[in-house]
C-alpha cells in the first residue's frame, strides 16, 4: 500500500474510533453548559425575605459559577480540535491511559470481560494524536472479540512494548458488527510508527522511539 493510501486508510480508522467515543466527548461539552443553564435559571429567582446584601452576594456567587462553567465548556470545545488534526501535542503515557480508560468506561461497564489495568505505567511521553487513537482502536478491537467472562490483563509498565494478555483467544467471526478488524489496528499502528504483534493469548503494541517523561 502506498504511503498516501495508508494515510487515508488510517484516517478512516481514526474516524471509526471517534464515532465510538464521541458520546463521551459530547457529554464533556454539554455537561458544563447544562450546569450553566441551571445557574442562569437560579439567577432569575429571588429568594423571599432575603436582604439586599444577601441577594447581591448570591448573584455574585452564581455569576462567578456561571463564568467558570462557560470557560470550562469553551476549553473542552477547543480541546476537540486535537481529535481532528495532529497539532504536535505530546502527553505522558499515564495521562493518555487515564483518558483512554475514561473514554472506554461505558464499553468496559457493559462488557462481561474482566479487565485489569496495570498499576505501573512507563514514564515516557508519546504523541497525543496518534497514540490516543491507536490505544482506543486496540482495545475497541480486542474487547468485543473476547469470549464472555474472559479475563484481560493490560500491562503498560514497559517503555518499548505494551501487552494485552487474555485467558481465551479472541474470535472475530462472532464479534459485534461494530468491532474493529485486527488488520485495521495493524494499519493504524504502522501509520503511527508503532507495531502490533498478535499471538494466541497476547497482543503487544511495540512503541515508537519515545522521550523520557521529565
Amino acid at each position: 500500500m502506498s504511503t498516501s493510501l495508508q494515510a487515508l486508510a488510517a484516517h478512516g480508522v481514526r474516524l471509526k474510533v471517534l464515532a465510538e467515543v464521541f458520546p463521551v466527548l459530547r457529554h464533556e461539552v454539554v455537561g458544563p453548559l447544562s450546569n450553566a443553564t441551571l445557574a442562569t435559571a437560579m439567577l432569575r429567582q429571588t429568594p423571599e425575605g432575603a436582604s439586599p446584601d444577601a441577594l447581591q452576594q448570591r448573584c455574585q456567587r452564581l455569576a462567578g459559577d456561571l463564568t467558570g462553567m462557560l470557560e470550562d465548556s469553551v476549553a473542552v470545545v477547543r480541546e476537540l480540535d486535537q481529535w481532528l488534526a495532529d497539532q504536535g501535542a505530546v502527553a505522558s503515557a499515564d495521562a493518555l491511559l487515564r483518558e483512554c480508560r475514561k473514554l472506554m468506561f461505558s464499553h468496559l461497564l457493559l462488557s462481561r470481560r474482566s479487565v485489569t489495568w496495570s498499576e505501573s505505567v512507563a514514564s515516557i511521553e508519546l504523541p497525543t494524536f496518534a497514540s490516543r487513537y491507536l490505544l482506543l482502536a486496540w482495545l475497541l478491537c480486542l474487547l468485543p472479540a473476547l469470549p464472555a467472562d474472559a479475563e484481560l490483563a493490560l500491562d503498560f509498565s514497559q517503555a518499548d512494548a505494551w501487552h494485552a494478555r487474555f485467558t481465551a483467544a479472541p474470535e472475530f467471526a462472532d464479534a459485534e458488527p461494530s468491532a474493529f478488524d485486527p488488520q485495521e489496528v495493524e494499519l493504524l499502528a504502522a501509520a503511527s510508527g508503532w507495531r502490533l504483534e498478535r499471538q494466541t493469548h497476547c497482543w503487544s503494541l511495540h512503541l515508537p522511539a519515545s522521550t523520557p517523561d521529565k
